[in-house]
């Protein structure tokens, strides 16, 4: 065999090891059972709630909640995390079969903004529990009148029974095999050149703790495509809870409009590096408005939220 023929060898070997690498990785993140705002689950989260607690027809959330089992009666512990400080409010409630529920901001939790965790328990308000017939959605209007319709981002409970408590509390583990795995990777499909429509983002990463809140900060890591491919980096940080305008966020380099200029669209790409992110966006144009969630890119093997057990 001669050298040049030795070479190419190598490197086919070396192509053929990298291509099966990525297939395998690729394999493994298809394998796993991803959350979403389409199917029915045993965790919902509301991605964002607001409400103006002189004025709710200036601004409030209306929160849906709908079991849809035709036999099973649900019961649901409601965990309100305040973006501000991270700390827990919480509630159960209860549905019959086929029974939705809807719940007022400005009832519940007035004055505040920031998202809402609901968890299937064992009946009378008890441990975590598998009830994969949950489902959600959420009317936000907002104080300053741009209003969104959001579903909720629904997570499955993969193992059968219940989550054991231990010395009052339990650990929801998000690993692929108790609960589906979250997202520590998202990203904002599209959007309008911010010269013309402005779109506030609402993103945070979930406490690991829902029985006395975490404040942690989380650091997030941002490519910005404009609709030429060409990505402008940058990152942020989100402590409890951030809702800010993306021409307030992304300014490096010039700033997001000089990235994409009027009549140009463009998308971004969001990494917290070890860490599960959720999201959503609301946006207000001369022509389109409305809201959507953050979609979920690259998923976190494994990740533990503490929950009350009673």
């Amino acid at each position: 065999m001669t050298q040049q023929n030795y070479r190419r060898l190598i490197h086919c070997v070396l192509l053929v090891g990298l291509l099966t690498a990525l297939n395998v990785a690729a394999s493994a993140q298809a394998n796993k059972s991803w959350p979403s705002d389409m199917k029915p689950g045993s965790v919902l989260f509301f991605n964002r709630y607001t409400s103006n607690p002189s004025n709710p027809q200036q601004g409030d959330t209306q929160i849906n909640i709908t079991n849809v089992s035709r036999t099973l009666d649900s019961s649901i512990h409601l965990f309100f995390v305040d973006g501000s400080t991270c700390s827990i409010a919480d509630g159960f409630i209860s549905l019959t079969p086929n029974q939705t529920a809807s719940l007022l901001l400005s009832d519940l939790d007035p004055g505040i903004q920031g998202y809402l965790v609901a968890v299937a328990v064992g009946g009378g308000g008890g441990g975590p529990t598998q009830f994969n017939y949950l489902i959600g959605n959420e009317y936000i209007r907002e104080t300053d009148g741009r209003t969104g319709f959001l579903q909720a981002v629904s997570v499955a409970k993969l193992s059968a029974g219940d989550v054991e408590g231990v010395d009052g509390t339990a650990q929801l583990q998000f690993n692929n095999v108790d609960y589906e795995c979250l997202p520590t990777e998202v990203a904002l499909s599209s959007f309008n050149s911010q010269t013309q429509d402005a779109t506030n983002l609402a993103i945070y990463s979930p406490s690991n703790n829902l029985q006395i809140g975490n404040v942690e900060t989380v650091n997030v890591f941002t490519l910005l495509y404009n609709d030429a491919e060409v990505s402008l980096s940058s990152s942020f940080s989100i402590r409890c809870y951030r809702y800010e305008s993306l021409t307030s966020l992304f300014n490096r380099g010039g700033g997001i409009n000089r990235h994409v200029p009027a009549g140009r669209t463009g998308w971004i790409r969001m990494n917290a590096s070890g860490k599960p992110l959720l999201g959503s966006i609301i946006s207000r144009g001369p022509v389109f408005t409305g809201a959507h969630n953050l979609h979920a890119v690259t998923l976190l093997p494994s990740y533990t939220i503490t929950v009350p057990a009673f």
